[in-house]
């Protein structure tokens, strides 16, 4: 059952592939009967990402694509939980992958803290931005993750929420054009929502308000609720002119009416992302979040240190309960160097987190 919840949290990360070669391998030793249907749907998938790679198919095809084969691995994930006979308690639980993104970013968590704090605003927008390798993801995960409380379970696995926290995760594509760098924003943002982009033409004359209120994915969630979007913006999409003025156009605009106060919180977190040897486009990041209105930037993310990690496998004492071990594992993941990039570290976490789980089991 663990390992199913595991590939579940895949989905919700949108790793869909994943998702689907983590079932597969466990229908094999589990379910055999089931492998096929997974095999289709990864078959599905494939053709999906190939359609859309060879220009067969729109970004807002693709997404509407990929949302309906999420749905059919959730179904299958269903399935194969109802079939799954209950096993005997276990004295140690899993920790959840999620964890992997509560490293450091503690100046980054306390500001959005500070500013999320600062009475009810139904919208909110967030700037991130770094380097290329410093993880703004696994920020925006993060958050999403302790707006529903889920980071306190590893304090009481049994600790359950009835918050959720819907995350979208945006891509697009770029156009020298700002009318259609607007359009194909949209056209990820409603897809996402579960909304076929082309069946609400012209995009440019709706609102929020509108996409909301059409969307299958909201038709669960209530005002205690969350919607988190993430807007990735890498080097090759920004434009010092065009992406300031589709940002401001998308929080003045799009999101500039009132919503209904049924609705869950909606809070929208740009992610700019930059080699981190270039600094003209660091320069012009940094001069448009200073001029930008409305929208919260928070620290620029930067490298982690060792007495960091350091701090989280002291927190996580349950993956190495004796000190001498954690040091160990400290110096054998992490070696001698001072300082790491943030993708790293958490895929290294990751790896710590699987090799527990895999150990209890």
């Amino acid at each position: 059952m663990q390992k199913l919840d595991q590939i579940a949290q895949l989905l919700i990360e949108n790793k869909s592939q994943q998702a689907l070669e983590a079932l597969r391998q466990w229908a094999l030793s589990h379910q055999p009967e089931r492998v096929m249907a997974i095999e289709l749907q990864l078959s599905r998938f494939n053709l999906n990402a190939q359609n859309f790679t060879q220009g067969l198919k729109t970004m807002a095809e693709y997404q509407t694509e990929l949302l309906q084969i999420n749905n059919a691995i959730l179904f299958l994930i269903n399935e194969c939980r109802q079939n799954t006979p209950t096993s005997r308690p276990q004295t140690l639980s899993a920790l959840h992958e999620y964890h992997a993104y509560t490293c450091d970013r503690v100046e980054h968590n306390d500001t959005f803290k500070k500013v999320f704090g600062k009475g009810h605003r139904p919208t909110q927008f967030y700037f991130l931005y770094g380097g290329d390798l410093q993880s703004h993801e696994g920020l925006f995960r993060r958050i999403a993750y302790d707006l529903e409380g889920r980071l306190q379970d590893y304090l009481n696995p049994e600790l359950k929420t009835n918050i959720q926290s819907l995350q979208l995760e945006m891509t697009f594509e770029y156009s020298g054009e700002l009318e259609n760098y607007k359009t194909n924003i949209l056209r990820s943002f409603f897809s996402m929502l579960g909304l076929v982009a082309n069946e609400h033409e012209p995009l440019l004359a709706k609102d929020l308000a509108y996409a909301l209120a059409r969307s299958p994915r909201l038709q669960q969630l209530t005002e205690h609720d969350y919607v988190c979007g993430y807007l990735h913006i890498s080097q090759y999409d920004w434009d010092a002119e065009l992406t300031p003025a589709a940002a401001k156009w998308f929080v003045t605009d799009f999101c500039g009416k009132a919503l209904p106060d049924h609705l869950p919180t909606i809070l929208f977190f740009f992610a700019i992302e930059y080699d981190e040897a270039d600094e003209d486009i660091r320069r012009e990041v940094q001069s448009a979040l200073h001029k930008a209105e409305k929208v919260t930037p928070l620290p620029e993310l930067g490298m982690v240190s060792l007495r960091d990690v350091g701090q989280w496998l002291e927190r996580y004492k349950q993956l190495s309960p004796n000190a001498r071990e954690r040091k160990q594992l400290l110096k054998e993941v992490f070696g001698a160097q001072r300082e790491h990039y943030m993708e790293d570290v958490e895929l290294e976490l990751k790896k710590i987190i699987d090799a527990y789980n895999n150990s209890i089991v």
